[in-house]
Formats: C-alpha cells, structure tokens, sequence
C-alpha cells in the first residue's frame, strides 16, 4: 500500500471511530436503556443470578398504585425529594420523578423504566440506613418477609434479604445490589419463584389474610397468619354482597396489601361509620374501575364486628330482625365495604395479637 492509500485509509478509520463514539454517547438518555448501566453495577457484581432469568424492571407512571409505587417515593426521598409514601403515583410524586430525571441528565417524561430505576437504586448492606433502607423493608414486607420499616439494615434485614435472593435464585450474600433491586421491585407482592413448598423459607412474623369467596362473599375468611401459616381462621364478610371493589360502601375490599394504623376495644364513632367496640383501622385504597376512569377512595376501612362500644351487646328489639349493635346472624356479616366477624372472633382475634404484642408493622393481605 503506498503512502497516500495509507493516508486515505487512516482519514476514514478516524472518521468512523469518531461517528461511532458520537452515536454511543448521545446527547440524552431515554428511559429504556438494558441493566448493564445501572451506576451501582461495579459496587455489587456479586449480586448476580445463581440460575434462570432475571427480572425485568416494572415501568412506572400516574396512576399507579401499590408498594412498587411505595418503594419508588421512599427512594426518591433518599435523594431529596420530599413526598409522602402512600403507594399512589399522582402528581407530586410524577413532579418529583421529572425533578430527578432532570437530574441524571434523562429524558423527563415522568415515567419510571429501566435507566430511572438504576440511578434511584444504591447498593445497601448491614449498617447502611436511611429512606433507601426504608424502602427495601417495605418491599420484603410485601413479599412476605416481615420487617419494622425503621430504615435501619440490621440482623434481621439482612436474614431477610438472604432469604429472599435464595427464593429468587441470587447469590444469597445479604448485599443489596442491581439484581436483587429488581427482584423486589418486578416480583408481585408474595410471590416466589420456587413452587416447591419444602424448598422456600416461609415467611416470619404476624399478618392477617381475607381471603375472598367469589360466590358467596358473606362466606369469605380472614386468617391470623404466623410464620407463612394460618394459625386461626374466622368466617368473615366484606360489603354488601357486591363483589365490585370500586363499588364505594357497598363492595368489598379491593385486593392488595393494607397497613393497619390501629386498634381499639372502646371505639364509640356513632353514626359517623357505625363502628363500636373492637376495631382494627386498615390504611384507605384507591381503586380504578376501568382503565381511563377516576379512580375511586374507599376510606373508613375497618375489621370489627356488631357490638356496643364497651364490647357488650345490645339490648335485643323485639320485632327487629338486625338490631344495629347486636349481632343477629348472617344477615350481620354484611358491611359498608369494612369486614365484619362475629363479636366472640374478633376478641378472640385481639386476644392472640395481644399475646403478639400488636407488631408494629402488621399488615393485611387482601386477595
């Protein structure tokens, strides 16, 4: 090759090496790029699957609901975004998703994909505190591994933490990286990747579970669970009859995970919800009846029963087939969308939470 080929030539090869660079570097990041570009890969490479495929990053955006949602606003409060962690993606927490993408130099559409995730994400093991502990306590709580969200990565998360990468087929080292991320973030709430009951942890602590009859909801059953499994079981009903969740004081109670704010054997609200005696407060949940339609908050949602505010039962009204605050019969499991059991269940229901000691992170499941 004579010197003026090997000059045209060595012109073209810097051309090309240069539009190549140019089109690898962009000029902003769309919110669609592979995990690979997650910041916190090369501080957490042992977060790698043991066997099977990985997960998939849910993507996020208005309207949706849930502890995903939950998980996003406490890690966007991690990097200063100050929003309140109710599980709803409304306007505040899409300003504050657009803030941060800004932020990180992303396209700020307010949806949250891949390259959202993996800048909101950081590698978390024992010691680390903070909203982004906070966060991964929420998200194994949802899957069954109940924690105190106290944002504190102590003994028992990182026991947690374990367990789950083990479910989910992960290096089982108690190190929050990539992977493990996006597990908790994609894996639906309770859910296991092994269907062998011998080969998985059971989950540890108390809940409560409503597990719903399709064709006859006034035969539906709440459950006291300890350690994966149910240690009593009450028949109990939800709403009118009507098994539309969206159906406001009348349906029953939409599926999903529920915080209980409190409890109470003296509860005297009157006409206000018609709630006395022993009450168990469950957090407010919004349903969507269909897509495209304004969502529906079903508020004033209870565990209780018929009863006087001391506990005891009202006189019974001769005549009157349902005395309002004494328990008559089936007809009495029917509830403006709470649920309702029978008065000796619910007492024995607080009697073993009692025993509990009332754990400050008890949650219901509804499904």
């Amino acid at each position: 090759m004579n010197r003026t080929a090997r000059s045209i030539w060595a012109t073209l090869a810097t051309a090309g090496l240069a539009v190549a660079a140019f089109a690898t570097l962009g000029t902003q990041a769309p919110d669609t790029a592979s995990a690979s570009s997650d910041p916190a890969a090369s501080a957490a490479r042992a977060d790698t699957p043991a066997s099977g495929a990985q997960q998939q990053w849910p993507t996020l955006r208005t309207g949706a609901q849930g502890s995903m949602v939950t998980a996003l606003q406490q890690l966007l409060s991690a990097r200063g975004h100050s929003l309140t962690a109710d599980g709803s993606f409304g306007n505040l927490t899409a300003a504050a998703v657009r803030s941060f993408q800004t932020k990180q130099r992303l396209q700020a559409d307010g949806v949250v994909g891949p390259n959202t995730w993996n800048a909101l994400t950081t590698t978390l093991r024992t010691g680390s505190r903070g909203d982004a502990v906070a966060a991964l306590q929420r998200l194994l709580t949802a899957r069954g591994h109940s924690l105190t969200a106290d944002g504190s990565f102590g003994n028992l998360t990182a026991a947690a933490v374990r367990s789950f990468q083990t479910e989910q087929r992960l290096q089982a080292d108690g190190v929050v990286g990539p992977n493990t991320w996006k597990a908790l973030v994609a894996a639906p709430s309770g859910a296991r990747s092994d269907t062998s009951p011998s080969s998985r942890p059971a989950p540890t602590g108390y809940s409560l579970k409503f597990t719903k009859n399709q064709k006859h909801p006034m035969y539906s059953v709440l459950s006291l669970v300890h350690n994966g499994k149910a240690v009593k079981s009450y028949r109990a009903g939800s709403g009118m009859g009507i098994t539309n969740e969206c159906a406001s004081g009348e349906g029953w109670l939409p599926s999903g995970t529920y915080k209980v704010k409190g409890h109470e054997t003296n509860r005297n609200s009157g006409l206000r919800t018609g709630i006395k005696g022993y009450a168990i407060q469950l957090e407010d949940k919004y349903c969507t009846p269909k897509p495209g339609q304004k969502r529906v908050k079903r508020d004033a949602l209870f565990i209780h029963s018929e009863m006087l505010s001391d506990g005891t039962q009202a006189i019974n009204v001769p005549l009157t087939s349902d005395d309002y605050y004494r328990w008559d019969g089936d007809i009495d499991y029917k509830s403006w969308g709470c649920i309702k059991i029978k008065p000796t269940d619910i007492k024995d229901l607080f009697s073993r939470l009692n025993r509990a000691g009332w754990p400050p992170n008890l949650a219901l499941q509804v499904g």
